[in-house]
């Protein structure tokens, strides 16, 4: 429907058209050859062909706010991975951090909520591939020694705003010790629906301390 919306206000601006030239045409010769009451009629008429024009401009102003409408809830914002990093604790060399500096811009008129997630996609014995998903935990922040500007659970940008920011996932053990790992998809989803994803395939070590 949204597709056809040029095409259905093109028709609708060409019918009115012809109603109005039709109706100055049978005014012009209704006002020159008929009586009184005819001219009347005729008038009416008009009036009417001009209530008509004036509801199509209002269903094309209509049509315009359906198609913005839609075009707002379609995918309308980017991202930008800035740097990757991996990062093993300290105090127990089993628990690994994946840590992700990324840019969001919602480009939209009105401000959005997003969420993120990690697809690690690795390689199994049988040469297999499978997939993990994890869902960035900001918590995940007091166990990292750097003072990281990290994005909440919630993530919301205003209206035409930019952010960059970590996002912190911990990674499954199993994942990492017994498979070889082919690539990481940082996954942003909006509130309805649409997603954008950027990929790495290497992970710089982050020295503690």
């Amino acid at each position: 429907m949204i597709e056809n919306l040029p095409i259905l206000s093109a028709i609708a601006k060409i019918q009115t058209i012809f109603m109005l030239s039709d109706a100055v045409i049978i005014a012009k010769e209704t006002f020159q050859t008929e009586g009184i009451a005819t001219k009347i009629a005729a008038f009416a008429a008009i009036i009417s062909v001009i209530f008509a024009a004036r509801s199509y401009v209002i269903a094309k102003k209509a049509l315009l706010l359906a198609k913005r409408a839609y075009e707002d809830k379609q995918s309308n914002f980017s991202l930008y991975l800035i740097d990757s990093y991996r990062w093993t604790s300290k105090k127990d060399n089993t628990r690994k951090f994946l840590l992700f500096h990324i840019t969001i811009t919602n480009k939209s008129e009105i401000k959005s909520s997003y969420k993120a997630e990690l697809e690690i996609e690795y390689i199994r014995s049988d040469s297999s591939v499978a997939r993990a998903i994890i869902l960035h935990d900001d918590k995940l922040q007091s166990l990292i020694p750097r003072k990281l500007s990290v994005f909440a659970l919630d993530i919301r940008i205003n209206e035409k705003g930019m952010e960059s920011k970590w996002l912190i996932f911990e990674e499954p053990a199993s994942v990492f010790n017994e498979f070889r790992i082919e690539k990481y998809s940082i996954k942003i989803t909006d509130i309805v629906g649409n997603s954008k994803t950027v990929e790495s395939t290497i992970l710089k070590e982050l020295k503690n301390g």
